[in-house]
């Protein structure tokens, strides 16, 4: 918990408040009554965007109207640093607690979280909070413009489209947001003031030009400026400011040279105000200009002068340009005008060489990183292409952020050249990160970007003993590899890394356990296996590593299938989809847990279920290009279609996928699988092919892999009537399968060799190998173990029904051969068996359940809206086929045969 309180302090400390501060508002501005009102109706609406180019007075517009008025107001000035979606957030709410410190608490914990949920799940506390406001409140964000993140975009269409009636929105913009402006329009929930709104029109420029400049113009001169200008408000201020102190023959004379467009009036008038000027202050502007804000303390240590407060205030007085926020703490903040400082700085490079401009940003940098503001200090030093100071501090960066301002990073370095990044292990080993979780993981292509910063990371922190770095590395790198698909590669990297890395590492010894524990289940080490699981998930929690933590869940999941503990994995997997909200790459986990649960469906013969979790598993492999999660959901898809008895479509499916596939581990599972089909259709004719494969020494296919081709193969040689050669197959993995645990396979490899013993034999009495798989089968609740035999398991069961030991047993034995398609089992008497029980339809499976939960029949009917003579109708049914004269009889055996 107290990590989680440094964290949020660290973030909030590291806003900068300025962006917080609405422009004061200038004594020469117009009073703009028809905007005014225009804006005050917009209350009522959702939305209002002001967008013109700069120059055109919006922020000054909207700052009147702020300042005019007596409602609530927040402001947030944006820059292109705030396409980080959790920066953005942090500042709007940050902004909107002004309003009510009650407001975004739940949403600023989740922000400044190690991972965020999704925005919807993000916005939704913050928007019920706004629900509360009691007056009317409006929050401007200036300068939208520099916003390009779609996700930002896509979150902040949701607030709009939520946004309560308390809260208004007012965007300032050089364009037109993208956003959902259309919707807005057409339901008059929009206000747009553009260019044209904003122009001065002929009373206002003479207004303007009257006030602000010290000499008499005559209408006519007054009308001139004002076509010439087109009611450009910066241009007519940057006339005014040249006017000033002239006497009637110079004020014809710079209306006359008047001219072209924005861009040159700007140029030629800012010249003129800049040559009007004293020299220390025409000085102090040229060394001042790169700062996107001022306060007398940066700009002291910036020009080395110590009267800059006395300067700024003179800027402000004369109205050059200059824009004083509101008060910050101890400091006054200001801001220069963008068209003027723009200007300004042309002037600066063309009259001061490249090493004093160099030595000035230094300065500055210096300045912001000794109070803190780490950002601007990079940005400051970047701009200057102090390349070495930057990376110094990025470095520092890098120690106290985490990875989530992805954007912010990447713009960085990308500054830099790449031959410099390389020289620091660091920022290559994060630039390595960014790279992969930013991009397509499980591309190749991303795996050769990384590359080159990995190996130049990796050959420093060789050179240097950096062993814990190293180590970390070394974790990396199996991560890459492994959604490459190279999973022993990927288990070589985590073992190495897990000797390197010290035992107070948390996160990256939780990744190499994890690794290594995928490894210990896929070698069959299922008890080995749970204690690597349990480990990786406490270091991964304890390192609050939400992706660990579900990829460990999962894991854990899959060792339960393993050993039959069917409703823990199911619990476990169904944790997994309420978790695996918010970051794009968790649809990964949602769709391996949609797989996993596809399976346990699968197993307990509900088919429809099985399908509908294998298609969405199959959509989300799709949707994240998910090489390894779309071959297993079809391979379930084609299982589920060949258990319905659609067998060329179950064909088709693996055809299709093989076609596309190109990884030799997943060709290899494809190929296995194809054989299976092929013999349950008892088509074994074409088959040699496969045979030779999986007889072939291969270190790289995996244990569990050649698990499931030794029992292919078994079937094989049974359907071949060699079982002789099937019980040798099998006899090769019985004690492994036992003694490591794994119940699933011991069942499967029980019914294997009491296939392989029926073959030989032609006994029909019960093997000791049958009894026993149907004890566990019972017990763990397998269906398709069984089912997926086929005739031969009706032959078995139809068999061993004469002398089952127990009702239990006898009664389960009955249900499956209840399960089998009617034509497979048409030929049985019931005088076969001592135990009748009539498959229940799936109606009588509700009744059933809502009967053994201790409902009355009256309370049955209402749950499934159905009449009480329809429910004793299927309760008499239900004790018909279960053979049981009372409820608790029914409970007892539908608890027996797993029904519930």
């Amino acid at each position: 918990m107290g990590k989680l309180k440094n964290e949020a302090s660290r973030k909030m400390e590291n806003i900068l408040h300025t962006k917080l501060m609405p422009p004061r508002l200038q004594p020469s501005a117009i009073h703009r009554e028809d905007l005014l009102k225009r804006l005050d109706n917009s209350l009522d609406k959702k939305l209002t965007v002001v967008a013109a180019p700069t120059g055109f007075g919006k922020t000054t517009l909207v700052s009147m109207w702020m300042a005019s008025r007596d409602f609530a107001s927040a402001w947030v000035t944006l820059d292109e640093n705030d396409n980080d979606p959790s920066r953005f957030w942090i500042y709007v709410i940050s902004a909107l607690r002004t309003l009510d410190p009650a407001v975004g608490k739940i949403t600023l914990s989740a922000l400044i979280a190690s991972q965020p949920p999704s925005f919807q799940t993000l916005l939704t506390p913050l928007i019920n909070d706004l629900v509360q406001l009691t007056q009317p409140c409006v929050l401007i964000l200036e300068d939208f413009h520099s916003i390009a993140s779609k996700e930002i975009n896509a979150s902040f269409s949701f607030l709009i489209q939520n946004l309560p009636e308390s809260l208004h929105l007012v965007l300032i913009s050089r364009t037109s947001p993208d956003l959902p402006l259309p919707i807005l329009r057409a339901r008059n929930e929009l206000l747009e003031i553009d260019t044209n709104d904003l122009r001065f029109n002929l009373e206002e420029a003479a207004s303007f030009l009257n006030t602000t400049t010290q000499t008499e113009i005559s209408p006519s001169a007054i009308a001139s400026l004002f076509q010439k200008t087109e009611g450009w408000i910066a241009g007519l201020q940057l006339a005014a400011l040249s006017l000033q102190h002239s006497n009637p023959e110079e004020v014809q004379k710079v209306i006359e040279t008047f001219s072209g467009g924005h861009r040159y009036v700007s140029d030629y008038l800012i010249k003129e105000v800049f040559e009007n000027q004293s020299e220390s202050l025409r000085n102090f502007l040229l060394k001042t200009c790169f700062l996107k804000s001022l306060t007398a303390s940066l700009c002291d240590t910036t020009t080395q002068i110590n009267n800059s407060a006395a300067l700024l205030e003179s800027l402000e007085r004369d109205n050059l340009f200059l824009v004083r926020l509101e008060r910050g703490g101890d400091q006054i903040w200001y801001r220069y005008n963008p068209l003027f400082a723009e200007s300004i700085r042309f002037f600066a490079r063309q009259r001061l060489d490249e090493a004093t401009i160099q030595l000035l940003f230094e300065r500055s940098s210096s300045w912001y990183e000794y109070h803190g503001l780490l950002e601007d200090a990079i940005e400051t030093a970047l701009f200057a292409k102090l390349f070495e100071r930057g990376m110094a501090l990025i470095e520092k960066y890098i120690e106290i952020h985490d990875l989530r301002e992805m954007y912010t990073l990447t713009r960085w370095l990308e500054i830099i050249p790449r031959q410099d990044i390389l020289q620091r292990p660091m920022i290559c080993f994060t630039l390595a990160q960014i790279i992969l979780y930013s991009d397509d993981r499980f591309a190749p292509t991303t795996a050769l970007k990384i590359e080159p910063f990995l190996s130049a990371a990796e050959s420093i922190w060789r050179a240097q003993e950096n062993h814990p770095r190293l180590g970390q590395l070394l974790s990396f790198r199996g991560n890459v590899i492994w959604w490459q698909g190279d999973f022993q590669k990927a288990f070589e990297y985590a073992r190495q890394s897990l000797v390197e890395l010290p035992e107070s590492e948390v996160f990256w010894r939780g990744n190499s356990l994890l690794i290594v524990s995928y490894e210990a289940l896929n070698e069959g080490r299922i008890l080995d296996a749970q204690d690597l699981i349990l480990e990786a998930r406490a270091l991964l929690g304890a390192a609050q590593n939400i992706f660990g933590v579900l990829a460990s869940i999962q894991l854990l999941s899959e060792v339960f299938y393993q050993q039959g503990e069917l409703e823990q994995a199911e619990q476990l997997n169904q944790q997994i989809l309420a978790d695996a909200v918010g970051d794009e790459s968790m649809l990964d986990d949602q769709g391996i847990a949609s797989l996993s649960l596809a399976h346990i469906a699968y197993e307990r013969n509900d088919l429809e279920q099985a399908q509908q979790f294998a298609r969405r598993a199959l959509e989300l492999g799709k949707q994240r290009a998910n090489e390894i999660l779309q071959v297993q959901a079809t391979i379930c898809l084609a299982y589920i279609d060949f258990a319905k008895g659609n067998v060329s479509v179950a064909h088709e499916l693996i055809k299709i996928i093989e076609a596309k596939i190109q990884n030799p581990n997943l060709l290899r599972e494809l190929q296995n699988v194809n054989a299976l089909l092929c013999i349950h259709a008892n088509d074994i004719s074409l088959l040699d092919w496969w045979v030779k494969i999986v007889s072939a020494e291969n270190q790289n296919t995996l244990h569990l892999q050649r698990e499931r081709e030794a029992f292919t193969l078994a079937r094989l040689r049974i359907s071949e009537d060699k079982p002789e050669d099937a019980l040798e197959i099998l006899n090769s993995w019985r004690s492994d399968i036992t003694g490591n645990g794994r119940v699933r396979s011991q069942v499967e490899e029980l019914i294997l060799e009491a296939s392989a013993q029926y073959v030989a034999s032609k006994n029909s009495a019960i093997t000791d190998s049958f009894l026993e798989a149907l004890i566990l089968g019972q017990a763990k609740g397998f269906r398709r173990l069984f089912l997926d035999e086929g005739a031969q398991m009706v032959a078995l069961l139809q068999a061993a029904l004469r002398s089952l030991p127990s009702r239990t047993l006898s009664m389960f034995a009955t249900t499956l051969l209840h399960s089998f398609p009617v034509e497979s089992t048409a030929h049985l008497t019931a005088t076969n068996s001592s135990v009748q029980i009539e498959a229940l339809s799936q109606q009588e499976l509700r009744v059933l359940r809502l009967l053994a939960a201790g409902l009355s029949n009256a309370d049955i009917a209402q749950e499934l809206v159905v009449s009480n003579n329809t429910i004793k109708t299927h309760v008499k049914s239900i004790y018909r086929k279960m053979n049981v004269k009372s409820r608790d009889e029914a409970r007892e055996i539908a608890h027996e045969l797993k029904l519930l």
